[in-house]
């Protein structure tokens, strides 16, 4: 599964917290993040900026940001 790292990489991550990543890529995101220490490196290293205009926090970045690190630490792939 690390070679789907190649064809997912941080900008994919960062469209899905977004959410403007297609439907049929969130569950491969989400694959990615449980199985590749790498991928769950760039969701434990995600900034806070990201998820906000710098005024208010979207919440729903944020509510996706969570998912993505709780399936990471799940995997035992999160060490924060």
């Amino acid at each position: 599964m690390t070679n789907v790292l190649a064809v997912y990489g941080k900008d994919d991550i960062v469209s899905y917290v977004h959410g403007s990543i297609d439907d049929e890529d969130k569950g491969d995101i989400e694959n990615l993040v449980q199985s590749d220490p790498r991928a769950a490196g760039i969701v434990r290293d995600f900034e806070k900026d990201h998820l906000s205009d710098g005024k208010t926090v979207d919440f729903l970045r944020y509510r996706r940001l969570r998912k993505l690190k709780s399936l990471a630490s799940g995997a035992g792939l999160l060490h924060e």
